[in-house]
């Protein structure tokens, strides 16, 4: 069971390093830096971590494998976008592995928006286990804008 967050986030959004080690990042920022870890998952090894600093977050995770990202629910758009982002995270293109996280009031409104500016979403509105409904964006530099609004959590099943 990953643990759960005692930390009153004074910010809605929040940013996301892919790292390649999510426990050596966390001691780098925890011990060197003054960073709090309040959220992991899963707690053996965690590949995801949520970092506070002066309520502030800042995420941590490592890029899952194909059959984690199955495990996790990752639908075929998802994978595909997986597989493109470890191709160029291997080749340290700018802007692959950082996703900037940014509440909207509404997930499917703001998407439809987008739509209509002529914006293609890498991934289109999606409810995720974690309690996010998200809609992915690159910007032109190929920095990750993650669009969300607030869904109550679900279960992960073991063979999801």
């Amino acid at each position: 069971m990953a643990k759960t967050p005692k930390h009153k986030q004074r910010h809605p959004n929040a940013i996301h390093l892919t790292v390649a080690s999510v426990p050596r990042a966390v001691r780098f920022y925890e011990e060197k830096l003054g960073f709090k870890m309040v959220e992991s998952f899963p707690d053996e090894k965690p590949v995801w971590a949520n970092l506070v600093l002066d309520g502030q977050a800042l995420m941590l995770g490592e890029l899952p494998t194909l059959q984690e990202a199955r495990q996790l629910g990752m639908d075929q758009a998802e994978i595909e976008q997986l597989k493109q982002d470890a191709r160029q995270f291997a080749r340290g293109a700018p802007g692959v592995g950082v996703a900037y996280y940014l509440e909207v009031g509404n997930v499917d409104t703001f998407a439809r928006r987008l739509k209509r500016k002529r914006i293609k979403p890498l991934l289109p509105p999606k409810t995720q286990f974690y309690g996010l409904r998200d809609c992915h964006v690159a910007d032109p530099d190929g920095y990750r804008l993650v669009f969300y609004t607030r869904v109550p959590a679900r279960a992960l099943s073991a063979t999801s």
